[in-house]
């Protein structure tokens, strides 16, 4: 199990990421962020139930994202019993409001300041993660022994892997394909579950995603008890399979109804990609790694929007020149973490570092 599930790191790891937000006045790190949070709270007055909503809703938010960002469960609990989440909120944005005699009502946005917040960590000892992945496309398959099920919009296995990807806000960035007759022509639901390449391909282009996760359920009669199977398997932008990465069999012998194994498998599966994703792009508080890297600068605009670029990235902890001259430029970066982590944070915002024999050079893709 780890072994492929390391297999499905290295390969996100070197590819596109993103870590932007969108072009609205939101987040610009959407890690940091809990969106659409809904009040409706009562109290003496309005004007207290909209102190009192907002500020609990604060702390759902700011719970929410210390639980997406840390690597220990128990780190979220030691935080939240000693910080105030207002001391760390950047800004928040009300979609709607109502408030009444005796009651508020409202949904917002949180956006949390992450440069605080990762101070937060550094001083607590406590490391984290925050880049997100590509979009990952779920095609779930339910096989029957008429044949497999990928478009039955009654199916309450299709339907679990499609509200999940509608409500998951990990770090992991998962998508599905809404059907309608010509996306259904193209991809045929029997070619989906024999794995044909050319058809996996069509469903990454549909989706715009670099990976595809194929999980399928399966009652087996075959035994005196029956078994429900599962199996979860993934895929690069190309249809080549990464890793087989979870396999279960549950005996459906009525101490659990499939709405519950359904649910379990999920978590699980879920659960144990972001545990590897998460320490694949762990940053660490407590180590930090520094090298002299040459790149090229022909304006000292271009120094400045690349020296800014750098210092925007979480794992980089400064940026200091060492010399500039009219065509290049030698700077020493210190990291809090390794290359690896490091090429995976240039990746995101469009550079590459490549190694000389006495430096690195760094330049865009």
């Amino acid at each position: 199990m780890s072994r492929n599930l390391m297999a499905f790191i290295v390969v996100l790891s070197f590819s596109f990421f993103s870590n932007a937000g969108d072009a609205k006045q939101t987040c610009t790190l959407p890690a940091f962020s809990e969106n659409n949070v809904k009040i409706d709270e009562i109290s003496d007055t309005g004007t207290v139930a909209r102190e009192t909503g907002i500020s609990k809703a604060s702390a759902f938010a700011f719970e929410r994202v210390l639980g997406r960002l840390l690597l220990e469960e128990e780190d979220v609990f030691k935080l939240l019993s000693r910080i105030k989440s207002q001391d760390y909120l950047d800004y928040l944005h009300i979609h709607k409001e109502t408030t009444l005699a005796r009651r508020y009502i409202g949904e917002i946005d949180f956006c949390f300041d992450a440069r605080e917040v990762r101070g937060l960590f550094r001083k607590n000892g406590m490391g984290w993660a925050e880049l997100v992945s590509p979009p990952i496309v779920t095609m779930p398959i339910w096989k029957e022994a008429s044949g497999a099920v990928v478009w039955n919009e009654n199916n309450k296995w299709l339907n679990s892997w499609n509200e999940h990807s509608k409500t998951y806000d990990g770090l992991l960035s998962f998508v599905s394909i809404k059907p309608n007759i010509k996306i259904q022509r193209q991809l045929k639901e029997e070619a989906i579950f024999t794995e044909d390449p050319n058809i996996l391909k069509i469903a990454l282009q549909t989706a715009d995603a670099s990976q595809l996760l194929i999980v399928s359920a399966e009652i087996d009669h075959s035994a005196t008890i029956p078994a429900l199977r599962f199996s979860s398997r993934l895929f690069d932008e190309n249809a080549n399979l990464i890793a087989t990465l979870l396999k279960e069999v549950h005996e459906l012998n009525g101490t659990k109804n499939m709405a519950v194994l359904f649910e379990e498998f999920q978590y699980s599966l879920i659960s144990e990609l972001e545990k590897f994703w998460k320490q694949k792009n762990k940053i660490s508080p407590e180590t930090d790694f520094s090298l002299n890297v040459s790149f090229s600068a022909e304006t000292l605009s271009t120094w400045l929007s690349f020296r800014e670029t750098l210092s925007s990235m979480p794992i980089v902890r400064k940026v200091a020149p060492i010399s500039l001259s009219e065509s290049t430029g030698l700077i020493r970066i210190t990291i809090s973490g390794n290359i690896p982590q490091f090429i995976t944070n240039l990746n995101s915002v469009g550079y590459k570092l490549t190694e000389t024999e006495d430096m690195f050079m760094l330049s865009k893709k």
